[in-house]
């Protein structure tokens, strides 16, 4: 009777993941749509400065809020703001409003991180209690159920773009979002907090006497587990993937630019098949490959595929290559790295996991990701406000000397001992950050 009474209990963190990634991909690609027109990537270091400067404190706003008003009237109250936040905007998204898609390209990322962590956290909240069986099934169904969203969210666009303005898939994205509060309605109502003790009771015990739990209360009581050496790697790892990525970025939309390729049918496309072939890796490759691969060996997939993809296309240009190594880059992330990636903290002692995973995929990478996006802002100031000035010939030979530097990186934490992690924990599918 409780096996079934999960199975049933489950379904709304698939739907809210799922309904919240369709949006997000509707409102992305509105956004991308009207962003890069005219000279809009010689805008973009500076969106993804913002947004690395954004994201710590946006990380802490929403912490603070939580241990106010507890994790379930947070994820109501985040999700209201944000859906009332792109209803104000979407009059405004014009290719004529350049500040108003600059605010909107740096929103998204830092608002959709926030309601992505909420509807994955209703999964904790719900099933607390289940067994690690329904666990297991609940949280590869919401992987899944992700990516679906996502194929939905872009078909979406496509065929609403032949009958509406670009900037109307913000506000239909913003109506997707109210139909997830509705979600949570039902979810939290079909189990009463009495069952499930909220995150707000939680965090007033252990931090009554301390203050807010901040990121910089994570950095403090962190700073020695950083110095070890597993510590070290995980950082020096988590460095090279958000630069590769950042870069991979850059030249994705550069490409789209030059080649014309930056339109709503386009972006949408694109979105469409990402998450089509993140899905089929997710359900029918990563799997096999983690058991037959082990840990550190699965880790490295992404860099090899990058390293060949890459070195290919950086003596051999033509004009889909960069969407194809973005593809390579972007399928590979979602599905087989991120539950990899995931799993690499499990070496980590209990009571420091949280904290150091906070600091790597948190800190870390929002500052390499600022680093990186600050060396492109540089490089743009000295280039003629021109597609034709754009040579990315240098960033191609980068992406490369950084993968390798990424690869050999793997290579050492395997010698730490990230590859003798229990077989019975790696069968967990542990949500994204």
């Amino acid at each position: 009777m409780e096996e079934r009474k999960y199975k049933k209990l489950s379904w709304y963190p698939i739907l809210a993941v799922g309904l919240s990634m369709a949006s997000f991909i509707m409102i992305k690609s509105a956004r991308d749509a009207v962003f890069f027109q005219e000279n809009g990537i010689f805008n973009l270091p500076l969106a993804y400065i913002w947004i690395s400067l954004a994201a710590i404190p946006a990380g802490m706003v929403h912490l603070n809020i939580i241990s106010k008003f507890g994790a379930r009237k947070t994820r109501i109250i985040v999700y209201l703001f944000s859906s009332a936040l792109f209803f104000f905007f979407f009059p405004f998204v014009e290719i004529e409003n350049r500040n108003v898609t600059l605010i909107m390209f740096i929103l998204i990322p830092t608002i959709f991180s926030a309601l992505f962590a909420g509807a994955w956290l209703l999964a904790g909240d719900l099933l607390e209690g289940a067994s690690q069986k329904i666990l297991r099934q609940a949280y590869s169904r919401i992987g899944a159920g992700s990516m679906i969203g996502g194929i939905i969210g872009g078909i979406i666009a496509r065929q609403l773009s032949g009958y509406f303005p670009t900037k109307f898939l913000v506000l239909f994205g913003s109506v997707i979002l109210i139909l997830v509060v509705a979600l949570f309605w039902l979810a939290h109502k079909r189990n009463p907090i009495k069952q499930s003790p909220s995150l707000k009771e939680r965090s007033y015990k252990k931090n009554s006497s301390n203050g807010p739990h901040t990121m910089f209360h994570v950095l403090k009581e962190n700073r020695g587990i950083i110095k070890e050496p597993y510590i070290l790697a995980l950082i020096a790892i988590g460095t090279m993937t958000s630069i590769t990525g950042l870069y991979i970025d850059f030249q994705f939309y550069a490409k789209a630019m030059i080649s014309h390729n930056n339109n709503l049918q386009f972006f949408a496309s694109f979105y469409i098949i990402l998450n089509a072939l993140s899905l089929v890796l997710q359900l029918f490759i990563a799997p096999r490959l983690q058991y037959k691969l082990g840990i550190a060996g699965a880790l490295t997939l992404l860099p090899i595929a990058l390293l060949g993809v890459s070195g290919i296309f950086t003596f051999w240009i033509f004009a889909q290559s960069r969407a194809i190594l973005k593809l390579t880059e972007g399928g590979l992330k979602s599905s087989i790295h991120r539950s990899i990636w995931e799993q690499v903290f499990l070496p980590i002692k209990r009571d420091k996991r949280a904290g150091v995973k906070a600091v790597v995929d948190g800190t870390v990478a929002r500052v390499s990701e600022g680093i990186g996006a600050l060396v492109l802002y540089i490089w743009l100031l000295s280039l003629p406000k021109n597609l034709d000035s754009l040579n990315l010939a240098w960033m191609s030979w980068m992406i490369l000397g950084i993968i390798i530097i990424w690869i050999i990186l793997n290579q050492y934490l395997k010698r730490l001992g990230c590859n003798e992690i229990d077989a019975v924990e790696t069968r967990i599918r542990l949500p994204d950050s």
